[in-house]
């Protein structure tokens, strides 16, 4: 079973260059309500470009950028599975990808 601990990103979309964070894992269930641009969808959007490198919405990968900073973007994620934490790592401008298990960065070949 995969667990959701934690997300951040910054230079997302319309989110600036301060990390924003949401932790996943202090209950059981989780139920995200707010307004219309409250940034619901954007948490849908870090994770999927976290995990699949593409935005859950159909957006353009270089849309994704924060177009006042046009740089930075980059969303960390972590989870467990099969007793394992894992961190991903991914960004644009400049282009990141890593992928750490317990502590130790994993060949990206």
């Amino acid at each position: 079973m995969l667990t959701f601990q934690k997300i951040k990103w910054k230079n997302l979309l319309s989110t600036g260059n301060a990390f924003t964070e949401i932790l996943l894992n202090n209950t059981p269930n989780a139920l995200i309500i707010g307004d219309n641009g409250a940034g619901k969808s954007t948490i849908l959007d870090a994770l999927c470009f976290a995990l699949f490198g593409k935005a859950f919405r159909n957006i353009n990968k270089g849309n994704l950028i924060n177009s006042v900073n046009q740089k930075g973007l980059l969303v960390e994620i972590e989870f467990t599975t099969s007793g394992k934490h894992y961190k991903v790592i991914r960004g644009i401008k400049p282009n990141i990808f890593e992928i750490w298990c317990d502590g130790t960065c994993l060949n990206q070949d």
